[in-house]
């Protein structure tokens, strides 16, 4: 699991410098997709994503969505944390896993729930556009499928868990006087962080 862990970081690493260069003109010069330690913080992740997959002691079908949520998660993250952007292909895929550990694990009340999480994050992120507060079109989609993937408990588990990480994020960079309550950062990463932690660890 420990070698399949760093494989699939690796590839991740490819993907995401294939996601960010097809939308950004220049060189690809970030940190995490340029530095010489890059493949290894990318190997790293994946290898932890898979060792807490596995330490869940789950059947084979929950694992394989866990790993696909988790590295789709992982790509959203890094090229949103780069660029500012998320893309599109990533989010359909989300939904396609969706639709088929779905099917190969019918629940009519989950696929209520999926339902509900769609139509409370469609609501809950109509409220910024009313109050004319900017929020990034693929933040308010990555919001949408987050709530179709978890339902409406998780999509709110995983609000939760998105404000808390931006909130420490916020006091860290005040702390070390690298920006003030102001300063923009991507959604992304943190609502990525609260999907995956929501499907591997719900709360309700």
């Amino acid at each position: 699991m420990i070698c399949c862990g760093a494989v699939a970081g690796w590839l991740s690493m490819i993907l995401c410098k294939y996601l960010v260069s097809v939308r950004v003109n220049g060189p690809l010069d970030h940190l995490l997709i340029r530095s010489i330690y890059a493949p290894i913080v990318w190997c790293i992740s994946g290898v932890i994503g898979f060792a807490i997959i596995q330490s869940l002691g789950r059947g084979a079908l929950q694992i394989t969505e866990y790993i696909t949520v988790f590295l789709i998660c992982l790509c959203i993250g890094a090229v949103d944390f780069i660029i500012r952007k998320i893309p599109n292909q990533l989010l359909l895929t989300l939904i396609l896993s969706k639709v088929v550990f779905l099917a190969l694990n019918f629940s009519k009340q989950e696929m209520q729930q999926s339902f509900l999480g769609f139509a409370a994050a469609c609501v809950i992120f109509t409220i910024p556009s009313l109050l004319k507060v900017n929020v990034g079109a693929g933040d308010i989609k990555l919001a949408v499928v987050t709530g179709f993937y978890l339902g409406i408990y998780g999509f709110l588990q995983a609000m939760i868990i998105m404000a808390i990480t931006i909130a420490v994020y916020g006091l860290y960079i005040i702390i070390r006087h690298r920006g003030n309550l102001k300063t923009k950062t991507a959604m992304g990463p943190y609502l990525a962080l609260g999907l995956i932690s929501t499907l591997m660890f719900p709360l309700f």
